[in-house]
């Protein structure tokens, strides 16, 4: 399964570091060896656009909104399990045709999370695009791991007598990623691990497998490791694997 170097041709096996594999090429191309207990990713968005950061790296968001989702049922078709959770970070261009070929395709949507966010301008073409969908499907209604205790709290407005001062967060995540935030790389749209990390510890169990097709700057990777989880992800992009691998690398030496 592992190999030396960066390959562009399966098994594409970019670096094996512990109990984590990164892939540098197609993610279709990549077989399972074991069915992950979560596949958590941030595939592209079909905007149409450049995506860049500044100072640092930037690719073509070219694919449809089509084409991404027929993509993600391949890699259902592979990669679910009857145990697994897929949750899926994407915007209003890409939610709603993927929830339709999943559900066809035969997944149940359990449910989703909005997160909100300050960062960047407000577009004035149209009304304001300034949050994410993070689509969670299973299965079935009872299949998959889910451990409430994993939701972030927030303080409640009011005091209120035999209640603790804070509360489960709704549906609704309000979280601003600083530009200047210690955790930024210089890769186009990554997420931050206070996003990230809710959704590995309720989706998964320590030393469960979690799997991202999509990893770019390896944000889930990080987010696995720090949870005792163990991790797969493949880029198409040789420069996202590099950036993910020393992320990983550093977090593996800040455990030690």
């Amino acid at each position: 399964m592992c190999g030396n170097n960066y390959r562009k041709n399966y098994p594409m096996a970019a670096k094996c570091i512990e109990n984590f594999s990164i892939y540098y090429g197609d993610c279709l191309d990549v077989e399972p060896v074991k069915k992950p207990k979560l596949i958590l990713t941030d595939p592209p968005y079909a905007t149409g656009k450049v995506q860049s950061r500044l100072g640092g790296e930037r690719y073509a968001d070219k694919e449809t909104a089509e084409q991404i989702s027929d993509k993600i049922e391949t890699l259902c078709e592979k990669w679910f399990g009857v145990d697994t959770t897929l949750a899926v970070i994407c915007d209003y261009r890409l939610a709603y045709p993927l929830v339709a070929k999943l559900t066809k395709f035969g997944l149940v949507l359990r449910g989703e999370i909005i997160w909100q966010f300050g960062l960047g301008a407000a577009r004035k073409s149209w009304w304001p695009n300034k949050h994410n969908h993070i689509l969670t499907f299973t299965e079935t209604e009872a299949s998959g791991q889910f451990d409430p205790s994993a939701i972030p709290r927030t303080k409640r407005i009011a005091e209120s007598k035999g209640y603790p001062p804070d509360k489960p967060l709704g549906s609704v995540w309000e979280y601003t990623f600083s530009n200047t935030h210690s955790e930024r790389v210089k890769y186009p749209n990554q997420k931050p691990l206070a996003l990230l990390e809710p959704i590995v510890k309720a989706h998964t169990f320590e030393s469960d497998l979690v799997f991202d097709p999509f990893m770019g700057s390896g944000s889930t990777g990080v987010a696995s490791i720090r949870n005792g989880r163990r991790f797969i992800g493949c880029d198409i992009k040789k420069e996202a694997c590099e950036i993910a691998t020393e992320r990983i690398k550093k977090e593996l030496s800040n455990g030690v």
